[in-house]
């Protein structure tokens, strides 16, 4: 870790103040406070030339260190806090996944996800939310990454790598029955390992796993992308909640990209100055669920009525002078904002999160 200030005291010599980590303490939490991160940053660095191991330091120096996007200091203090079994185990953890999350490191932040699942005694509310941020990383590391969304079917065509002749006539095993009735983490890691075998030999068994309403939605969703990525098909029927949909693969805005994309800006053009750690929550619960609940239509379908939803859902409640002063931020009035949040209940009750 870089250094974190200047040198205490003068020629060698320690000057003794009173209660200084105190009031290093209490004058770095007050510029936080002001979202003066910079200035907050070094006095956390004073505190921790003080005492290297101070956890309201590291912890205060993470916290900044990410709002300056400053994530590779950000994670060695975050590192160091886990590995000293901090008593903010939950809260630093939380910071952990948003250094990786916003370095776009997502395979990096499922196999920490995996890893503190297997511990005992975690609250319920914090293994909700290693569920979400596990399917939300799955889904963001098999997204395919396109650019060419707009190109006509020639362009596309001459771009595709063609398969050689004994590729083709080489039908991959894929065992359907199994994926199917696989727990829903297992089902996760399976279609990301065949996601490369699929055929179009395969789309009879992927149309019957996209019309069966047992099956999750983020699956679903996934395969959606693995059907696009290997350029199998055009469009698929897909059911979800409850219905049947039409999905149109070569949409330009498939997994209501287009839209979410919106909705990012919004957020991050009202928010991010005041508040970057809001910002980032929200922003990662209205891709997750853009992508999820595609091809439903949303509605409806102005970005800053789900820019609002979803900054009172990273806030974690939803008071009603929260969402007086959350309306009043995005120009939302209620009877759009009622519509909205009806969707979201109702999608939610097909676990959408889960």
């Amino acid at each position: 870790m870089k250094k974190r200030g200047g040198s205490i005291g003068g020629s060698g010599n320690v000057v003794p103040i009173p209660h200084l980590e105190e009031r290093l303490l209490s004058k770095a939490m007050l510029l936080v406070e002001e979202k003066k991160y910079k200035e907050a940053c070094q006095l956390f660095g004073k505190l921790l030339e003080l005492n290297a191991r101070d956890v309201r330091a590291l912890y205060g120096w993470a916290v900044c260190s990410i709002e300056l996007g400053d994530y590779s200091e950000a994670e060695k203090a975050v590192v160091q806090l886990l590995e000293a079994d901090t008593p903010y185990f939950y809260e630093v953890f939380r910071l952990y996944l948003t250094i990786l999350i916003e370095r776009k490191d997502y395979t990096s932040a499922i196999r920490e996800i995996l890893r503190i699942r297997k511990k005992k005694g975690l609250p319920i509310e914090f293994k909700e939310f290693l569920v979400h941020m596990q399917k939300f990383c799955q889904i963001r590391l098999h997204e395919p990454s396109w650019s060419d969304v707009g190109l006509d079917e020639a362009d596309r065509t001459d771009q595709a790598t063609e398969p050689d002749a004994d590729t083709e006539h080489q039908e991959q095993s894929i065992d359907w029955p199994a994926l199917e009735k696989a727990d829903t983490v297992s089902q996760m890691l399976l279609l990301n390992n065949l996601a490369d075998q699929l055929r179009t030999t395969h789309l009879p068994e992927i149309q019957r796993f996209l019309l069966d309403d047992q099956q999750p939605m983020e699956l679903k969703t996934m395969l959606l992308c693995a059907v696009k990525e290997g350029h199998l098909a055009q469009r698929v029927a897909v059911q979800k909640f409850g219905e049947i949909y039409d999905a149109q693969l070569d949409h330009t805005d498939f997994l209501n990209k287009k839209f979410a994309d919106r909705i990012e800006a919004v957020i991050r053009r009202t928010m991010e100055s005041e508040n970057p750690t809001l910002t980032t929550s929200a922003v990662e619960m209205e891709r997750m669920f853009t992508m999820n609940v595609y091809p439903k239509p949303i509605v409806p379908e102005q970005p800053e009525v789900w820019a609002a939803i979803f900054c009172l859902r990273a806030m974690g409640s939803e008071s009603e002078q929260e969402k007086k002063e959350v309306l009043g931020y995005f120009d939302v009035n209620e009877d759009d904002f009622r519509v909205a949040r009806s969707m979201l209940h109702r999608v939610e009750a097909y676990d959408i999160w889960s």
